[in-house]
């Protein structure tokens, strides 16, 4: 099956004048924002680099080996896609600005963006990438948290993002997220207000959490959805937490169960991705069971169930996946002495969260991994 490698293979040789900016560009331009592009993108958006000069600047960095490891749940080839697309007479003269990355525990705010600029057919095209859910356990409990907060910090710094973006920056703009990044692509192109939505031209959302049901009847939804593209594996997890859009794509993914979450495992033929004809049905009982489920809570409930779940998951004293891929078994052991200290009522709430999830938890992904555990062991602690 094809993947970037093979888009870049047969596209690579092609610039946009030949082969216009695509979906396959979008989905791939928002999965090298994952990049650590620290110190090597200008933060402004008056400095542009090619990339062609990042991908050669980012080699030479000394902490080089560190930036390539970006965590167990980043592919680790998302350096070499970077630098292969650098080789390309497609990428290599894109021009890359206004690197932002901002990581705040006390505030449960995992944020990053790049602005990308390409010529097709003599215009500019500006392409915003909000990066996704990292590999920290912050960056995955603000993505729950939209469950009950009326704007997430990320969220907010996107809005602010954009603003600026236009203050900089003429002519109109793309936006593209893959994970959290999706949700904050479409919550900016909606709350931006009337005279900014008005510069947005596309909007791509790859398998990001959704919103609450009533996000959707909005006036200011209404008026760009028609511009909204979104796409899905077809094992969803991530993109069935809360509702997302009715019209989208669902796409084959090779990767197994949650790693097709992945935008490396998803499939390509041309410049369109190979599609599947529905969700799995794992991932058609988590989006019901769980949206009725927490649409019937009310938001002090809502902000209950997020911060239990994530009490159990902070008691693990890990800070990111990798830690947790690391030493499973001492992160396992914290969260079960946790749990036993748990008053009854909110024991019962980490029983209902566990059921919810007990389909599509997946105990290879090591967020999960001690939930599994957990899971498993309820009836012996009660």
């Amino acid at each position: 099956m094809a993947d970037f490698f093979d888009y870049l293979n047969w596209r690579g040789d092609l610039t946009f004048d030949k082969v216009p900016f695509g979906k396959i560009d979008a989905l791939l331009l928002a999965h090298l924002s994952y990049s650590i592009f620290d110190g090597v993108v200008p933060s402004s958006f008056e400095e542009k680099k090619t990339l062609g000069q990042v991908a050669k600047d980012f080699a030479a960095m000394p902490d080089y080996e560190e930036r390539i490891n970006i965590g167990f749940l980043i592919n680790k080839r998302t350096a070499e896609l970077m630098f292969k697309c650098a080789e390309t007479e497609r990428y290599k003269n894109m021009e890359l600005c206004a690197f932002r990355n901002i990581y705040n525990e006390e505030n449960v705010e995992q944020f990053a963006a790049v602005t990308y600029i390409i010529k097709e057919n003599g215009r500019e095209k500006k392409i915003i990438a909000l990066r996704g859910t990292d590999d920290t356990i912050v960056g995955w409990k603000e993505d729950f948290n939209i469950a009950w907060m009326e704007q997430i910090p990320a969220q907010k710094d996107a809005l602010d993002y954009y603003n600026e973006a236009c203050s900089a920056l003429d002519g109109d703009f793309i936006l593209t997220g893959h994970s959290k990044g999706g949700n904050l692509v479409i919550n900016t192109a909606v709350m931006c207000g009337d005279k900014l939505q008005k510069r947005i031209s596309q909007v791509y959302n790859f398998d990001g959490p959704g919103f609450a049901a009533d996000f959707f009847e909005k006036a200011e939804y209404k008026a760009v959805e028609e511009r909204i593209n979104s796409f899905y594996p077809g094992f969803s997890v991530v993109g069935m937490i809360f509702h997302h859009p009715k019209k989208f794509e669902i796409v084959k993914s090779d990767g197994f169960a949650f790693w097709q979450h992945d935008a490396m495992n998803w499939q390509i033929m041309g410049s369109n991705f190979i599609n599947e004809g529905d969700f799995t049905e794992e991932s058609q009982l988590f989006y019901k069971a769980f949206n009725e489920w927490i649409d019937k809570l009310d938001t002090e409930q809502k902000k209950d169930f997020v911060e239990t779940m994530f009490y159990i998951l902070e008691a693990s004293g890990a800070k990111t996946n990798n830690e947790i891929e690391k030493d499973a078994l001492k992160c396992t052991a914290r969260m079960l002495a946790s749990y036993a200290e748990m008053g009854k009522d909110r024991r019962k709430e980490m029983k209902n969260i566990l059921s919810m999830f007990k389909d599509v938890i997946a105990d290879d992904i090591p967020i999960f991994k001690p939930l599994v555990l957990l899971k498993n062991n309820l009836r012996i602690l009660g």
